[in-house]
């Protein structure tokens, strides 16, 4: 997953010393926060930068968490694919030697004329 530029984002700035990052991921509001505690110096533009990294991180978590789901139904999908694959081979099977059967049966039926 690439990093964004800083210009993706929408940051709010609360009175209180936190950086909020927001984007989106599947319609919905992802938000990274960054907070400055007591010790430090405040930094806007390290909160914008911590902020971004953080919404980006909970977009990437996001996206893993989907392709996980998607990778399973995917499996699922292949499974069950496969189980119509055999279910089909084994009829193909039958119906060939059902063929041959009927088959065999006309031909004597008309060597006996």
């Amino acid at each position: 997953m690439k990093n964004y530029p800083l210009e993706k984002y929408r940051f709010y700035q609360t009175p209180d010393g936190k950086v909020i990052a927001a984007s989106t991921f599947g319609g919905k509001c992802v938000r990274g926060v960054a907070k400055c505690s007591g010790e430090d110096n405040f930094d806007l533009e390290k909160g914008k930068e911590l902020a971004a990294a953080r919404c980006n991180l909970k977009v990437a978590e996001k996206r893993l968490g989907r392709a996980t789901k998607k990778l399973a139904l995917a499996y699922e999908n292949l499974y069950q694919a496969q189980k119509e694959v055999d279910k089909m081979r084994e009829y193909m099977a039958d119906s060939r030697e059902a063929y041959m059967i009927a088959d065999s049966r006309v031909q004597k039926m008309l060597e006996k004329l």
